[in-house]
């Protein structure tokens, strides 16, 4: 079992108006942990409680993250870096320096600590595609450039556990994956541990091996990210990583006779739901939207005239309003 590093206990925080975090109860253990909700859910007060950045108003939160941990191949400097929503750059210090001020703690060879970390520097700015803004101070990039380099330096100070609060948020859709590559890299080579936030699924799947769903300063769910995924307890807590398609128990005469329910529910995934054409069917489109990677139908069970709305991968048929189709499972 990976080792724990924290352990939350009836963890309170109050707000203005409502706790910001509501009797938190949950261990988080090394490797990578997403937490996932929607804005106000309170993954920033999360961690901002873990960073220490903020004292909870009630409750116990103990935590076992000590320093000069080794990894597979690394000594680690620093035991937590902590990336803030906002970046947290130093408004005076170049791109450059950024990254030569905390990679100067950890180079192996202290007689050579500028050359070694010059090395650092260098490769994380390629990395980042920040070489041609190094001269550069915060108040000079952009947003998605401020992004990039808060995480580069974070990589630079070479922590045993990072906390980054949605971690380039800023940068564009098409290269983020190039960003997220790089951190993967970082944390297979070091062996270092990521609790990271965000409210993108698809990044929860790629990049987490667990997840925090939080909703209203509570937790929803805590577990494996594969465990949510393939048997979420319910819709809601389902959403958290993407379209899913939800058949009560007593929906599966209608829609999948041939196929029984566990728990009293059947839950599947998109990729795992085949619309077929089939003039014969007993099931009608009322409307089909290709949405990239997925498909959202309209459908209507003739016989019952019961109507239900399901997402699945489209395939090279076309399928229009209208239509008799035939629904499988193909898990």
């Amino acid at each position: 079992m990976a080792d724990v590093m924290w352990e939350l206990n009836q963890v309170v925080l109050a707000g203005d108006t409502s706790n910001r975090v509501d009797g938190l109860s949950l261990t988080i253990t090394g490797g990578v942990t997403a937490v996932i909700g929607y804005s106000g859910a309170g993954k920033t007060s999360l961690l901002n409680l873990l960073a220490g950045m903020e004292k909870p108003s009630s409750g116990v939160i103990l935590t076992s993250i000590e320093g000069n941990n080794t990894g597979p191949q690394t000594a680690f400097s620093l035991p937590l870096y902590w990336v803030p929503q906002d970046g947290g750059l130093w408004p005076q210090l170049t791109a450059r320096r950024h990254l030569e001020v905390v990679s100067a703690v950890h180079v192996r060879d202290p007689a050579d600590s500028s050359h070694e970390s010059r090395e650092i520097t260098d490769k994380l700015l390629g990395q980042f595609d920040l070489t041609h803004r190094q001269e550069a101070v915060p108040g000079g990039l952009s947003k998605g450039e401020q992004s990039r380099l808060s995480v580069a330096r974070a990589l630079a100070a070479n922590p045993a556990v990072l906390l980054m609060d949605e971690p380039l948020a800023h940068v564009d859709s098409v290269r983020r994956p190039q960003y997220w590559a790089v951190i993967r890299k970082h944390l297979k080579r070091t062996g270092a541990s990521l609790v990271f936030s965000t409210h993108e699924p698809e990044v929860v799947i790629s990049e987490a091996g667990s997840v925090i769903c939080l909703n209203e300063g509570r937790v929803m769910y805590t577990g494996l990210v594969t465990d949510l995924y393939d048997v979420p307890p319910d819709p809601q807590t389902a959403a958290f990583l993407g379209p899913a398609n939800w058949f009560a128990a007593d929906e599966l005469s209608t829609w999948l006779p041939e196929y029984s329910a566990q728990d009293n529910y059947l839950c599947l995934r998109p990729e795992s739901v085949e619309v077929s054409p089939d003039e014969n069917g007993d099931i009608e489109i009322l409307s089909f939207r290709f949405l990239g990677s997925y498909a959202e139908t309209d459908l209507k069970h003739l016989s019952s005239l019961k109507e239900k709305k399901i997402v699945h991968r489209p395939s090279g048929n076309v399928h229009h309003a209208g239509q008799r189709v035939n629904l499988g499972n193909l898990s």
